[in-house]
């Protein structure tokens, strides 16, 4: 009768363990008789190793060839063998759990289960029998055919790596059994039944290594860059089944001369470029750095990218050397130094071990242990952390390199080292893109016990536009900053104007900013002689009114001999570099950083002077959200994360990193008792603060997120509060304003009282301050144009050109408070001589230019610009145009762009909404007399003069697209004759203001009124 063969069970090892094993097969007898057979194959999971502390993970889970040799049981020689070819065994997954692995620690979910037929029948005997996977030319390669001939030969195969093809080195070789249990490899098996089950367990020549970094015990402002991940000294041959000793007495393979000749394997690059001098860390390469606010990066996951080598056992146990950096526990090194130096162990003394080498850019920004360079770790492979030195064939070996505090880590060497005599610059460092701002740049000098001579900064380079921006962004050909320094954001002494005036005599446009800028003091250079601890001024402002505070600070190290860390301030220029150039000190462009270098020398006595330059970035500006508004009564929280636009053109705000800890904390209240802040579960902290009495406080490396409470009875009496955003290691400011109540107010005490709403008809105000209202135009309260009407002609407004613009829409605009459309041409206006007139509202009236000057020339009042959410939002939102797209008819989660007006002093604040659209002005057609013509009549557009791209702005490149830009139009009551108005001797009509170049300020009736009618703007009341 025929006899099928069973299964053949296959399944990948670990580790030699001791299992049970079958006492009967002693006493079995064996008779006479064939045996053929239907068997099982299954693949044991790779073991998990060293789970204490680009080539993907699974890249040698596959069986691409399979051989079965057949030896006799006591000469151990071989007998049969068979080519099992792939249409004769069938593969699928398996789930496996610990129980499989080898070592009760399975590093696989899933390994390979096959089922095969054996071709022939075998007599009853004793035999060894094994199964060799992925080795295609066995029994045809000469250069086997002597080796397989015995079982030890068999083993000593010789096995070459492969590093061009990894799938190359997944060679295996397990032995038979007669149960799926681990048995002993000595111990034949026997061969008496007509039908057999055997099982072979396969095992992996190779193994493999993730590597995964934790930093949830690092210091504050400390930051480590992984560059590059790598195996290194791996065997570059391995017994197919022996112990792969390299090195060791017998050892018959390629051996180098020395361990450290051994070939390197497999790197995982983290990002390129990072050999390079002038190679910059920073927020474009979060997604490969550590800190403690973001502390995890990598895992180990079966399918995350691995490192792959050859078995390599080097030695256990107590007469091995101790792997650790401190292994009596005695607080110093016990080998320190680097490759060279006098006491130090290379590679742990195990010269012919398998090692991971992580290669990182370390920086610290922290003021207790600045640092910035270079930074090694290496850890030698084996079953443990201490005293193992057996990389083992099929492990997963699991590394996580824990950082302590200032990057250190216990259980791995580590190689960084900084210049004595010699100067230590964290890089790159961060200002606020606010105007008029400050910050401490931090820099550690090493004497070496000599004397600083002196200390010099000088700004190199100042630019006014974005850094590693596209052409498309900005008018390329007007010099960035090289060379005309002047018109550029960074100052060495504190900044002392909110707006520049043009300079007396006759400079040139392109130079406006260059008197102020060279005058005394110096903004671009500044020398430090003190070096006694304290704070001290630099003889260029001693004796200058309002420099009082401009101080440097110098601190002797408290733990590093002959070191000391010296603060030196640095500041965002005025909001208005004059007006007319549009220049500005506030950064303007919501997806780019604008980037400074300073030259910082410093001479020590008897030595030529170091030379640092340090790029110093003014971070993007923030306006999402910029401020929050509750009615009266309504006691919404509101969930804050700061978020910005990753481009120009993109139509999601995204969350970023805060480049050090931040904090937030209510800066300023008016009646503001009830406005509270709180942290956000996981990602903040909330803590006492001597100061501002408690502030929330978040982790260097995480996103910038607590809430805005309300509580209590809002009273007839608004609520306000200004809340201040300290990021990026506290040197960079976002303000955040609240107002609870939209009862008329004053900003300036005892003066104008403000309605908070913008006004929709002559009798009705808007519904609330995000409601942009409508347009008006001058002196008509009968058709206003409906917010619903003022809409761009494309959904998303990105990507803009000249030609998107359009009268829109082109049926005509809807007249608020009614159904009725009109034409552009069937809206009548008054005449510059006329006044606009009350509105149908008790003690209301249309705010005149002296309104709205005290609101720009008053000492305490200053102006803010971004995004306000309202009653119907409860969290920073996402899409643009659910952040910018207000209006009365879509309020679920929306903001509204704007202008807030604030006074530093008592907190309150007041907001200008730039409508939905982001033009708070229709335009009349115009022939030009300066400019371009508008052929558009009744266009929605905020530029009063431009159309299309300004074709040579120099002296003014950032209104070279202006035509695009947001901004908005307030009308007067009445014209203002330009005698009146200071700064210009035209006559003026309105308020200008400009979201992108931050301009508040007036403008000239023949911008609004042509002598086909008038432009519509926005209307805002006062009370009488």
């Amino acid at each position: 009768m025929n006899h099928f063969v069973r299964y053949i069970i296959l399944l990948l090892l670990i580790l030699t363990v001791t299992g049970c094993h079958d006492e009967f097969m002693k006493k079995e007898i064996i008779g006479e008789g064939k045996a053929r057979v239907s068997a099982t194959l299954d693949f044991k999971p790779m073991s998990s190793a060293l789970t204490q502390t680009r080539t993907a993970g699974d890249a040698l889970k596959d069986i691409n060839s399979l051989h079965v040799l057949l030896y006799d049981g006591n000469t151990k020689e071989l007998k049969r063998n068979w080519e099992i070819a792939k249409d004769k065994y069938t593969v699928f997954d398996e789930n496996r759990t610990n129980a499989d692995a080898e070592n009760g620690n399975s590093a696989e979910t899933t390994t390979k289960h096959a089922t095969l037929e054996l071709p022939e029948e075998i007599d009853f005997g004793q035999y060894y029998m094994y199964a060799v996977a992925n080795i295609p030319d066995l029994l045809t390669n000469s250069s086997y055919s002597e080796a397989i001939k015995t079982v030890d030969g068999l083993k000593s195969i010789p096995l070459t790596w492969d590093f061009e093809d990894m799938t190359a080195n997944g060679q295996m070789i397990g032995y038979f059994t007669k149960t799926s249990a681990i048995q002993p490899e000595n111990e034949a098996i026997v061969l008496n039944k007509n039908s057999m089950n055997l099982h072979a367990w396969l095992r992996r020549a190779a193994s493999k290594v993730t590597v995964a970094f934790d930093g949830s015990k690092l210091k504050e402002g400390v930051f480590i860059y992984i560059q590059s991940v790598q195996i290194k000294d791996i065997p570059s041959q391995c017994y197919l089944g022996k112990t792969n000793n390299v090195g060791k007495e017998g050892y018959t393979l390629d051996t180098p001369k020395s361990g450290p000749e051994m070939p390197d394997g497999e790197i995982i690059i983290y990002h390129e470029g990072h050999e390079t001098d002038d190679f910059e860390y920073g927020e474009d390469c979060a997604d490969h750095r550590v800190t403690v606010g973001a502390p995890y990066l990598g895992s180990h996951k079966e399918t995350d990218p691995a490192l792959y080598f050859y078995e390599n056992m080097q030695g256990a146990g107590a007469n091995m050397p101790d792997k650790r950096q401190d292994a009596n526990h005695d607080g110093s090194l016990d080998h320190p130094g680097l490759p060279g130096d006098e006491g130090y162990r290379l590679k742990d003394d195990v010269p012919y071990g398998t090692y991971i080498e992580v290669q990182a850019h370390y920086i610290s920004n922290n003021s207790e242990r600045l640092g910035n360079g270079h930074i090694v770790y290496r850890f030698m492979l084996g079953q443990d952390v201490i005293k193992d030195y057996d990389a083992k064939r099929n492990c997963h070996y699991k590394l996580t390199l824990k950082f302590n505090k200032f990057a250190n880590e216990a259980d791995w060497h580590i190689e960084y080292e900084e210049p004595e005599p010699g100067v230590m610059t964290p890089e790159p460092y961060y200002i606020s893109y606010l105007y008029n701002h400050s910050m401490m740049y931090p820099f550690k000098v090493n004497t070496g016990g000599r004397k600083i001579e002196k200390i010099t900064a000088e700004i190199i380079e100042n630019p006014w536009a974005p850094y590693n921006a596209g052409s498309d962004v900005y008018y390329t050909p007007e010099d960035k900053g090289t060379t005309e320094l002047y018109n550029g954001f960074l100052s060495l002494h504190k900044t002392i104007e909110t707006v520049l005036q043009v300079p007396s005599g006759s400079v040139p446009l392109p130079q406006y900013n260059k008197p102020y800028y060279e005058s005394a003091p110096k903004r671009g250079v500044r020398e430090y002689t003190d070096f006694t601890e304290g704070e001290h001024l630099t003889p260029s402002v001693e004796g200058l009114d309002k420099y009082e505070e401009d101080k440097y600070c110098v601190e002797r190290h408290k733990t590093e001999a002959n070191t000391y860390n010296i603060y030196i301030p640095m500041y965002t220029r005025a909001k208005q570099m004059i007006i007319t150039t549009g220049y500005t000190g506030n950064n303007p462009y919501v997806a780019y950083q604008r980037k400074a270098r300073v030259k910082i020398t410093t001479k020590l006595e008897g030595l030529d002077p170091f030379v640092n330059i340090v790029p110093i970035y003014q971070v993007r500006r923030v306006v999402n959200p910029k401020g929050i508004y509750r009615s009266a009564g309504n006691n919404k929280s509101f969930h804050v994360v700061l978020k910005r636009l990753p481009g120009e053109d993109e139509t999601k705000f995204t969350t970023f990193q805060s480049e050090g800890p931040w904090k937030a904390y209510v800066i300023k209240r008016t009646n503001g008792d009830g406005i509270t802040l709180s942290a956000t579960l996981g990602k903040s902290e909330l803590k006492n603060d001597p100061k501002y009495g408690s502030a929330i406080h978040g982790k260097t490396g995480s996103v910038i997120d607590f809430n805005v409470d309300f509580s209590g009875t809002s009273s007839a009496e608004n609520r306000y509060a200004i809340i201040r955003v300290e990021y990026h290691n506290y040197t960079c400011q976002h303000l955040i304003f609240v107002r609870q109540g939209d009862t008329p107010d004053d900003l300036v005490p005892g003066g104008t009282k403000w309605y908070a709403k913008n006004m929709r008809t002559k009798s009705l105000l808007a519904s609330n301050p995000l409601d942009e209202g409508s347009l008006f135009k001058f002196g008509n309260w009968n058709d206003p144009i409906d917010a619903l009407s003022n809409k761009n002609p494309k959904e998303q407004w990105v990507n803009v050109q000249a030609e998107d613009f359009k009268v829109y829409p082109e049926d005509g605009f809807i007249i608020a408070g009614t159904t009725t459309t009109k034409k552009w041409e069937e809206i009548s206006s008054l005449g510059s001589n006329q006044a606009f007139g009350d509105p149908e509202i008790n003690d209301a009236r249309v705010a005149t230019y002296e309104d709205f000057w005290e609101l720009r020339s008053h000492s305490n009042i200053e102006q803010g610009y971004g995004v306000l959410y309202g009653d119907d939002a409860t969290k920073t939102a996402d899409d643009i145009e659910d952040v910018y797209g207000y209006d009365y008819k879509n309020t679920k989660g929306r903001g509204m762009r704007g202008c807030f007006v604030y006074n530093s002093d008592t907190g309150k604040n007041l907001f200008f909404p730039i409508g939905a659209s982001g033009y708070g002005h229709r335009k009349q057609s115009y022939t030009a007399k300066w400019g371009d013509s508008e052929t558009l009549n009744g266009v929605l557009r905020y530029a009063t003069g431009r159309t299309k791209l300004y074709a040579d702005p120099i002296g003014r490149p950032l209104f070279y697209d202006l035509y695009k830009r947001p901004g908005a139009i307030y009308w007067y009551n009445n014209q203002v004759p330009g005698a009146n108005v200071e700064g210009t001797d035209e006559n003026c009509l309105g308020w200008d203001i400009n979201y992108f170049t931050f301009d508040f300020n007036f403008i000239g009736t023949g911008n609004l009124i042509k002598s086909d009618g008038s432009d519509a703007c926005f209307v805002r009341c006062v009370k009488k």
